[in-house]
């Protein structure tokens, strides 16, 4: 869907003045022009992760992003809150999917929760002296032993996934066993750089995959198509060759 506010304010030059004004003004094709309204929102993420009710003006502007705007989110944190995290990964993943560029740049560190954030985003830029963090998450449970043993199945479960889908190619499947194991795993800027090259080239591969297998399902649904109709062609003349031998007058 195109974002029409990009096309506000325009500028009528259809009017165009004349030496001799003889000439009527509908004459002359009116012509339109309009100056560029992108919005790049940014954002700084360089306290400890809050919770999500924290962050409602944040989300709430990036909700009015469009297509072909940006969001920009500075990251330098030892992470916090996933709640807090996640609410702001959740719009930004709506904000992409709309046309919206996402950007993160890791200007410090991001560790944990930060982490997440900058790995969500479409692109990532690596400061000089940037650094990142990866590690298994800490929480707190209270009540009933059963409440607190089914509190702790559904927290590993969710962050599991969370993890599974957001670090898919920056670390390797070996890498995230260790991690959920309880170890603890920090990056440099030259390795960050070079795992994030590493991602861009396995996502690259996935997705040609995906095209070959796309490709290929549309071939095999076509030779299915051309099977089926030369079916019914032959069917179609048999049916005409009894309908006229019944029609024939007997010799």
């Amino acid at each position: 869907m195109s974002n029409t506010k990009v096309y506000k304010n325009f500028k009528n030059f259809s009017k165009v003045s004349l030496e001799e004004d003889t000439a009527p003004e509908h004459i002359f094709l009116p012509v339109y022009e309009a100056s560029s309204v992108s919005r790049c929102l940014k954002a700084y993420i360089d306290e400890e992760v809050r919770e999500p009710k924290y962050y409602r003006n944040l989300i709430h502007a990036i909700g009015t992003l469009g297509e072909g705007d940006m969001l920009h989110l500075s990251i330098d944190t030892y992470g916090g809150s996933l709640d807090g995290c996640m609410a702001i990964i959740t719009a930004m993943q709506r904000a992409s999917s709309e046309g919206v560029v996402t950007h993160a740049s890791i200007d410090g560190t991001a560790a944990s929760a930060g982490s997440l954030l900058a790995l969500a985003a479409d692109s990532i830029e690596v400061g000089p002296h940037a650094t990142m963090m990866v590690h298994q998450s800490s929480f707190s449970s209270g009540g009933k032993q059963s409440d607190v043993m089914s509190h702790v199945v559904f927290v590993d479960q969710r962050v599991k996934k969370i993890a599974e889908e957001i670090y898919q190619d920056f670390l390797t499947e070996k890498e995230l066993e260790e991690i959920f194991t309880g170890k603890e795993v920090w990056f440099s800027q030259e390795e960050i750089i070079a795992r994030l090259e590493r991602r861009a080239e396995m996502q690259e591969k996935r997705h040609k995959k995906m095209l070959q297998e796309v490709k290929k399902q549309q071939k095999e649904a076509m030779k299915s198509y051309k099977g089926l109709a030369s079916q019914g062609s032959a069917s179609k003349g048999t049916k005409n060759k009894i309908q006229e031998t019944e029609e024939s007058p007997e010799e």
